[in-house]
């Protein structure tokens, strides 16, 4: 709070002519700002008498008819109460606050800094009266010029309102929108009723709730108008009938309520015949993305894992293997993909694929792939299939050979090291077993380590060797100690 003395101040009326005066204490200078939006203070009212500390400034501006020119005053309250007009200038309405009016602005505020705080006001200005035509800006209606005053709102302009006290309840609002009478629960079409306040604010943020009714007494059950049945709502975007599974154009189907959701299903009679489909689902754990990835693209061709139960599979599906009952796999072509779920696993109720975890559960439908589309697939499986005998074969051949013979020495040289698709040692720091061919003398060597438990060092290190069996080609096989890979017991 300042310490400074205080004087009453009388804030003089506006010129006769003056269009839009305003009077203002100075608090500060915004160079930033234009014209007379560079002034910073508090808003004073013509007529009306203010305490104000010694030093303050004043400034007063009256606008001519026309607003061309302006006429600017600065004033100083001086320690005997009385004021000095440190400024009286009228210019051209863009020079009114322009370099010379800012100077001395800036040079008062330089020796005479204001005092924080804001002014007290003391006694009341004379209410002044609306010129014009306008509206109350406390009810919102209609009020006649010279019927009303005029009060200066927050942001220094003077609005027209009636009298206090003088404000005329608010006429009859008519309903814009057909609903039902809040009274009586009877039909009202737009613009027969009138709104009315159901149920009051009840806090500072909260809004009234607004029903209509009937314009005069409700009328007797007998002659209420009924609501009219809701009309149909078509479907915003793409989606599976409810009825026949096809898809849905948007725009081109119905919804309605099914449940606690919203289902799309075509106009009645217009479900085309049903597709032969089925559904294979799959699960991506992960966390939530608002666009999940496609998994499977119409026209995609795979092998997968169908359930028929209800609808036999094709029993002429290329590559059609039976599983168990109810379960086959067969390869399939994708024909489109519903909409994918999100499913949190809060309480384990989430599919089979995503017990545990979070994550996007895919639905697809498939229909039976045809020879053609499934030729490629059918072939790869063929040779896949083709290689796993194969190795297989090489396998029994080699690895559980009865006429094979351990040879006295393992003669490697010359001889040439197959891929057969070894079997892999169950202990990581083991060697793998080898096959190794000599074309030249019709043998086929297969070495396996067998830890070198119980052998000799010194006759069982050859330059390169392997412990296990060795099988001559053709029949023939002779025996040896097993050369270890790695250093005897």
């Amino acid at each position: 709070m300042s310490n400074a003395p205080e004087c009453a101040v009388e804030i003089p009326a506006p010129d006769e002519e003056a269009v839009k005066p305003w009077r203002k204490r100075l608090t500060g200078l915004d160079e930033s700002q234009p014209g007379a939006m560079s002034c910073e203070g508090d808003w004073l009212e013509a007529g009306a008498t203010y305490q104000m500390p010694v030093g303050a400034l004043i400034v007063l501006c009256d606008p001519l008819p026309g607003g061309a020119r302006k006429r600017v005053r600065i004033w100083r309250v001086k320690k005997d109460g009385t004021v000095k007009e440190e400024r009286d200038s009228t210019l051209g309405s863009s020079n009114a606050f322009g370099t010379s009016v800012r100077g001395t602005l800036r040079r008062l505020i330089s020796q005479h800094p204001p005092q924080k705080g804001a002014v007290r006001q003391t006694t009341a200005a004379a209410p002044r009266v609306n010129e014009r035509d306008g509206t109350c800006s406390q009810c919102r209606q209609p009020i006649a010029a010279r019927a009303g005053i005029l009060e200066r709102n927050h942001r220094g302009y003077m609005d027209p309102r009636h009298r206090p006290g003088q404000c005329p309840p608010p006429p009859p609002r008519t309903n814009d929108y057909a609903q039902a009478c809040g009274l009586c629960g009877g039909w009202l079409e737009a613009g027969l009723g009138l709104l009315y306040t159901a149920v009051p604010a009840l806090g500072v943020y909260s809004k009234p709730l607004i029903k209509a009714r009937h314009a005069q007494d409700c009328p007797p059950p007998e002659e209420r108008i009924s609501p009219p049945p809701p009309a149909p709502r078509a479907n915003a975007r793409e989606q599976d009938c409810r009825r026949c599974g096809n898809p849905v154009p948007a725009g081109a189907g119905l919804l309605e309520r099914y449940g606690a959701a919203w289902e799309v299903r075509h106009p009645d009679g217009a479900c085309p015949p049903k597709e032969e489909l089925w559904e294979i689902t799959r699960g991506e754990p992960g966390r939530f993305h608002p666009r999940p990835e496609r998994w499977a693209a119409p026209g995609t061709v795979l092998r997968s894992t169908v359930y028929d139960h209800d609808r036999p599979f094709p029993k002429d599906s290329p590559g059609l293997r039976r599983l168990r009952r109810g379960e086959v796999s067969a390869i399939v072509a994708t024909v489109r993909e519903r909409a994918p779920e999100y499913c949190r696993d809060e309480d384990g109720n989430n599919p089979g694929c995503l017990i545990g975890e979070d994550g996007w559960f895919f639905t697809i439908l498939v229909r039976p792939a045809t020879p053609e589309e499934a030729a490629d697939l059918l072939a790869e499986e063929d040779t896949a299939h083709r290689r796993a005998a194969l190795a297989e074969q090489r396998r029994q051949l080699f690895e559980h050979a009865d006429d094979g013979e351990i040879p006295d020495t393992a003669d490697l040289a010359g001889t040439v090291q197959i891929d057969f698709g070894a079997r892999r040692s169950l202990h990581q720091h083991w060697p793998d077993d080898e096959l190794h061919v000599d074309e030249e003398s019709g043998s086929a060597w297969f070495l396996r380590y067998n830890g070198a438990d119980g052998d000799t060092w010194s006759g069982e290190n050859p330059p390169r060797g392997g412990g296990g069996r060795a099988a001559g080609g053709g029949g023939a096989a002779g025996a040896a100690p097993p050369p270890p890979r790695a250093r005897g017991q």
